[in-house]
């Protein structure tokens, strides 16, 4: 059971970052919701990889389902590159913001076109 409300709330999170990606103007708004849907889509991959009843992967703990330890690594993965990928366009934000002097993605269309 607890892991199908992990499911619900890792879609639940995944798909209010995409209402707030599609819906903001401003830039960092949408950073953030790209970092919420990221944060719901992570959730996910643990909730789906979740045994209930299993032991770390440890040998000479006995017998028993084993945890699986891949979906932890590429989670861990995830989290890494998400926070440096953050990191990179947050400082492209401001960037934009101190040469362009607005961060409504629109009026930075307008600009270019």
């Amino acid at each position: 059971m607890e892991s199908l409300s992990a499911l619900a709330l890792a879609v639940a999170l995944a798909l209010l970052g995409l209402w707030v990606l599609v819906g903001r103007r401003n830039l960092v708004w949408k950073l953030l919701g790209l970092n919420v849907a990221s944060g719901g889509s992570i959730l996910f991959l643990v909730a789906l990889s979740h045994r209930p009843g299993a032991r770390p992967p440890i040998l000479g703990l006995g017998p028993g389902p084993a945890a699986d330890a891949l979906p932890q690594a590429l989670v861990l993965t995830a989290i890494v590159i998400h926070f440096a990928t953050l990191a990179l366009a947050l400082a492209l934000v401001i960037l934009l913001t101190e040469r362009r002097h607005t961060q409504d993605s629109r009026k930075l269309e307008e600009e270019e076109g």
